[in-house]
């Protein structure tokens, strides 16, 4: 099966390339403005089926059965989405906010299958949400995590798997979705499509 993720991210690509042998990587085009009154879960699910819809109307499903990955997953608190850090000031505005509370990770996935000739098309969306209690951290703490990692690219300016011990107190659900994709939702939704023997060697 010809799989393309539609995603630039460093961590989902090296979570799929653990789940299949190759795959192509597409980055989408999309305007990922956030559209009030949506809830933070809408926007993730927006914006995943928005850059699955730019993947496939750029042509990039050349041969089939393909199957196309796309995702998004933003950070919220108090019902407001907080997005990717402008600068070092911005980051530590960021975690500030988080420090000493719980936060929602929540990730849309949405996963568009072609059959064989491109007969036959599913496309289906879901989302993920995990829990992440922050330590109360004090000023120090917060520049010398920051300092210590590459917080530019990603919602909330912190990675789990970047030192996220020095931050984190603890998590409740995927902590894949933490990473950005949520493999128990990826294996639910591909198994409803009857894709787990199209992608895996079963």
């Amino acid at each position: 099966m010809n799989v393309i993720l539609g995603s630039t991210s460093p961590r989902r690509k090296s979570i799929v390339s653990g789940l299949v042998e190759s795959f192509c990587v597409v980055p989408p085009s999309v305007d990922e403005t956030h559209r009030p009154p949506e809830s933070p879960t809408e926007f993730a699910t927006r914006i995943a089926g928005e850059k699955c819809a730019s993947i496939l109307e750029s042509g990039a499903v050349e041969s089939t059965p393909a199957l196309v990955i796309t995702a998004d997953t933003v950070v919220t608190v108090d019902g407001a989405i907080i997005g990717k850090p402008a600068d070092f000031d911005d980051a530590v505005r960021i975690i500030t906010l988080l420090s000493g509370r719980t936060h929602r990770v929540i990730t849309g996935l949405t996963l568009h299958a072609v059959s064989s000739g491109g007969r036959v098309n599913h496309t289906r969306t879901g989302h993920e949400t995990t829990e992440v209690r922050f330590k109360k951290l004090v000023p120090e703490e917060i520049t010398r995590y920051l300092a210590a990692n590459d917080y530019r690219d990603k919602a909330g300016a912190y990675a789990f798997q970047e030192q996220g011990h020095l931050i984190i107190a603890g998590y409740r659900g995927s902590v894949t979705n933490i990473i950005g994709f949520p493999l128990r939702l990826f294996f639910s939704m591909a198994a409803e499509m009857a894709l787990i023997g199209e992608i895996f060697a079963v």
